[in-house]
């Protein structure tokens, strides 16, 4: 049988041509790998006031004082981390009102503005006032009155770091005193109230937020 040499020689360089298209490619080794499961989850920063999750607990009412010509007490709350992360935890007292409640004959002899519309009572400023740290004294001498009441979170602003790690907790008292002679008629039917305001804060946060 009579081959062209012209189509043979042709499909020779084909062959020759095809055959180093497949060496080029099995020259490239390969090998994939894919890391599976991969995902960020955002940490929680949460507290808990005394048994309560989410709301200041145990708040408490002092009633009838002066049954006793010397007054002192107190009371502790504790501030625990529920959350994942550490936080940075402050305090001040919040929405603090002095109130007189009515005037009566004794008070009227000795303040003698104790009925003037929105004068305010005098029982805060009466009372000192002391806040505790897991029982160190970190705050003292000062009153609820209007002026000193707005003071205590700047001086808490101003200690070393607060800082509650997960799981963990610090305990927040405060305690108040007067003696018999610290106070007279004046203080008659007189009320102070107050909220205690704890905030727990991200550990990386630039500025002091307000609250």
């Amino acid at each position: 049988m009579k081959i062209n040499r012209k189509i043979l020689i042709s499909l020779l360089v084909l062959a020759s041509f095809g055959g180093a298209g497949i060496a080029v490619t099995r020259a490239f080794f390969t090998d994939r790998e894919t890391v599976t499961g991969s995902k960020f989850t955002v940490g929680t920063l949460d507290m808990a006031v005394g048994t309560e999750n989410g709301t200041i607990s145990q708040p408490f009412v002092v009633e009838n004082i002066g049954a006793s010509g010397n007054i002192a007490d107190g009371k502790t709350w504790e501030i625990k981390n529920v959350g994942t992360l550490p936080g940075r935890l402050f305090f001040k007292f919040a929405n603090v009102v002095n109130a007189e409640n009515g005037c009566n004959e004794p008070e009227k002899i000795v303040d003698t503005t104790c009925e003037a519309a929105n004068d305010p009572g005098e029982v805060g400023q009466t009372l000192k006032f002391s806040v505790k740290l897991d029982d160190e004294e970190v705050i003292t001498g000062k009153t609820l009155s209007d002026a000193d009441a707005a003071t205590y979170g700047s001086v808490w602003n101003s200690l070393p770091n607060v800082v509650i790690a997960p799981g963990q907790s610090k305990q927040v008292g405060i305690e108040w005193v007067a003696s018999e002679s610290d106070y007279g008629n004046e203080i008659q039917s007189d009320s102070v109230a107050f909220d205690a305001a704890f905030n727990l804060v991200q550990m990386n946060a630039g500025t002091i937020p307000a609250f």
